[in-house]
């Protein structure tokens, strides 16, 4: 098989939301998708090395914000190219927190899920988790 052909996947931009120990924090994945239709189950997929990824196995929930195209270069880059150990990632960004402690994006988003994870698989580099929408 060719390299490139896994390339030209199309994939998505998603916000994931945590809860941190010091405060609420996002980062951005490519990669979500629905497992099962009935309960609503989806898999996201998270570097090992990701803050998010600690919050998530901690607190066993999150969001996700499905982002548009119309979302700007300067949220994506706020939310993914720092890391939410060090810095208030959601500083400058429009967000709201749910009642579970969780934020959402507010703007130049399709939607948001609030989910519970039920699994985890973690492979060589990333976790996968398995969890089911609220």
């Amino acid at each position: 098989m060719k390299e490139e052909t896994l390339r030209a996947l199309s994939y998505g931009m998603y916000a994931i939301g945590v809860q941190g120990k010091e405060r609420p924090s996002a980062c951005i994945v490519n990669t979500v998708f629905q497992i099962v239709a009935s309960p609503a189950v989806i898999a996201v997929s998270m570097h090992h090395d990701n803050y998010s990824n600690q919050c998530i196995k901690d607190t066993g929930m999150f969001t996700v914000s499905v982002l548009s195209e119309d979302t700007s270069g300067t949220v994506i880059g706020a939310l993914g190219f720092t890391s939410g150990r060090d810095s208030d990632k959601l500083r400058n960004v429009r967000h709201k927190i749910l009642q579970e402690g969780l934020p959402v994006l507010k703007e130049n988003i399709c939607c948001w899920f609030l989910c519970r994870v039920i699994n985890i698989v973690e492979t060589a580099t990333h976790t996968v988790f398995l969890a089911e929408i609220v």
